[in-house]
């Protein structure tokens, strides 16, 4: 919804708009509402001009107003980030809707030569958001606004993340560009490991996961959320394509919550026929 908003009044927007927009996003890590006097000195826009802007950023859905002054809302971040992508050539075309997850929402995309990518825009708190229509109607500024710098953060992390553990090789979409909370990243083709019910080759398949961490893990990081709901199988190979919450191996956590990747997978392999013990699993992920 919010992307579609984002999506449909880019081209409406002039540069006024933008500049009040790209203020109030300045201004989310401080404030949960923005008065008009503040937007007037941080914008330079003279009274008029700026409430006339402000009247179409709310109709346009991308903030919203309240007594106490404007709140950035979730199509105004989508259509800041959408701009910087597509000033540096990341993205100029988008296609349909290739995953929904409990997190992130990501979209087919190209880029300016006609690459194939992956937008992934970070939706968490989304259930929030569900909560709040269902029990007043509307999807309250204030819930919205909460989790906005939640989601740009854990896009913050993943891009380290894939930053630091693509060039070592790990099988892990390579990173081509961030905005906020959205990542533009290698498009994988496959399905996710949980709507695969049989596999020819468990053991090659479980190895590429296992060796993906141990490179991780060289790097000094642990994934901290493996399941078979973020690892792509494109027919031959295994992708970890969720890093948000990557730890580093030194986090007084480290060790639980490898070991916990590493029983989550390790259950998904054993319904598909494959009983791979956790002791040797920890050892080859250490075996840096």
């Amino acid at each position: 919804m919010s992307l579609r908003l984002a999506v449909e009044h880019f081209k409406r927007m002039e540069e006024d708009d933008w500049k009040v927009l790209y203020h109030l996003s300045r201004f989310i890590y401080s404030f949960m509402h923005v008065s008009e006097e503040v937007l007037t000195k941080a914008t330079g826009l003279e009274a008029k001009r700026l409430d006339y802007r402000l009247r179409r950023l709310h109709e346009f859905g991308f903030v919203g107003r309240s007594r106490r002054g404007y709140t950035l809302l979730t199509a105004g971040l989508d259509a800041l980030a959408l701009r910087t992508l597509v000033g540096k050539g990341l993205i100029s075309g988008m296609g349909r809707e290739i995953g929904v997850g409990k997190e992130a929402d990501v979209y087919a995309a190209v880029d300016d030569e006609g690459n194939r990518r992956a937008l992934k825009l970070y939706r968490i708190g989304r259930i929030s958001f569900r909560d709040t229509r269902r029990k007043r109607a509307y999807s309250s500024p204030l819930i919205q606004h909460q989790w906005l710098v939640v989601n740009i953060r854990a896009a913050g992390r993943e891009w380290k993340a894939l930053k630091k553990v693509h060039p070592l090789g790990a099988l892990v979409p390579k990173p081509y560009g961030r905005s906020r909370h959205a990542l533009v990243l290698e498009l994988i083709d496959g399905a996710l490991l949980c709507e695969v019910k049989e596999l020819d080759d468990p053991k090659g398949v479980l190895m590429d996961v296992l060796e993906s961490l141990r490179i991780a893990y060289s790097a000094g990081l642990i994934n901290g959320d493996l399941s078979e709901f973020n690892v792509l199988y494109d027919g031959e190979r295994a992708w970890i394509i969720d890093w948000p919450q990557a730890v580093r191996v030194d986090h007084p956590n480290a060790e639980e919550l490898l070991r916990r990747d590493l029983s989550n997978i390790l259950r998904y392999f054993r319904k598909v026929g494959l009983d791979y013990p956790l002791e040797k699993a920890l050892e080859y992920v250490r075996s840096v």
